[in-house]
């Protein structure tokens, strides 16, 4: 990769975007260990995302509405703080009421 592809292509900023496919990714950060121009290029790049980030937050909150969440996040953030409280006590009685209940099961069985 050289310097003339780097600027055409923008892949110092779509580097720090994350938006390089694998191929680009893996030749620019080959490219990277040797040039100190383009770590500069990378670093300037960052700070300009962070900075424009920080003065229009709605970008973060549209990037963070692309990515699924994990299925637990998803269930938490549906849940009311007062269901989530009646599952665990549901779940903390079970789990209490196990013991008792396999006691007399496991002494029937083995008699």
């Amino acid at each position: 990769m050289d310097h003339r592809y780097i600027d055409e292509h923008s892949v110092a900023e779509r580097y720090v975007e994350n938006a390089l496919t694998l191929e680009e990714r893996t030749a620019f950060e080959t490219h990277l260990v040797d040039c100190p121009e383009c770590t500069d290029r990378v670093l300037l790049a960052g700070m300009f995302h962070a900075r424009t980030e920080n003065r229009y937050p709605a970008s973060i909150f549209q990037k963070a509405l692309l990515q699924p969440l994990p299925l637990r996040a998803r269930i938490a953030a549906s849940l009311k703080p007062w269901q989530l409280l009646v599952i665990l006590a549901i779940a903390a009685l079970l789990l209490l009421a196990i013991p008792t209940l396999l006691v007399p099961l496991w002494q029937v069985l083995w008699r």
